[in-house]
């Protein structure tokens, strides 16, 4: 789903930085991000990422801060082809959707069957800072053949909790609303939200739901009126 001359946001997480590594094969990818980590660095070194198709500052890779390895600080340092600015210009998602298929990736703790995403909080408790997932999604909607993917696994310790579940925890950050979200991806597929109604939301996620704990949403899902 992500073709070659994309330009990539890649959020924060062990599921995004995998995502990354089987876009080794691509051609042309730009990169517009908040964070640059090790992963976007395997694909400069793979020659995947080129910036050349870029639509918006061609040439050029641009975030606003990198958490890494001391080898992707040395490739930072003085580089011409990097431009790190301030968040509210990286973020702004007017800018990056400037750039023609502009992917977004970005992982959750938590979804809901109509697509709310708890990406900051486990409940109340507070698990990482707000981030730009919001600013890049709505970035994505608004390029020009951009897709923005929220990816999570189904399930948390050991297949014992599923990660889609009918209303998100009490007292959850809610992160990106169900009027933003688009692609949702699993180990069991992709659910596509946007623009479906309330019904059609509940089914594609309980499809990408655990098989264990499908039948069970389904239940819940019947019990909210959404089926």
């Amino acid at each position: 789903m992500i073709d070659d001359g994309s330009t990539l946001q890649i959020g924060y997480g062990g599921i995004p930085d995998a995502v990354v590594m089987q876009l080794t094969p691509k051609h042309d990818l730009g990169v517009h991000t908040e964070m640059i980590g090790d992963g976007i660095l395997t694909l400069l070194e793979s020659g995947a990422i080129t910036n050349r198709k870029k639509t918006y500052l061609p040439g050029k890779m641009v975030a606003t801060f990198a958490l890494g390895s001391k080898k992707l600080y040395q490739f930072m340092e003085r580089n011409p082809a990097l431009e790190i600015h301030p968040v509210d210009f990286t973020n702004d998602p007017y800018l990056a959707a400037k750039n023609d298929k502009l992917i977004a990736i970005n992982a959750t703790l938590q979804i809901d069957l109509l697509g709310q995403c708890g990406s900051e909080s486990l409940g109340h408790v507070p698990y990482s800072g707000t981030g730009g997932q919001a600013d890049f999604v709505r970035a994505a909607n608004r390029s020009r053949g951009g897709k923005a993917f929220i990816v999570l696994p189904s399930t948390a310790q050991n297949d014992r909790i599923t990660r889609i579940v009918p209303t998100l925890s009490s007292g959850t950050h809610m992160s990106t609303s169900k009027n933003d979200i688009n692609y949702v991806v699993t180990e069991y597929g992709v659910a596509q939200l946007r623009g479906k109604s309330a019904k059609q939301r509940a089914q594609e996620m309980i499809t990408i739901a655990h098989p264990d704990f499908r039948a069970e949403l389904t239940e819940a899902a019947r019990k909210m009126q959404l089926l």
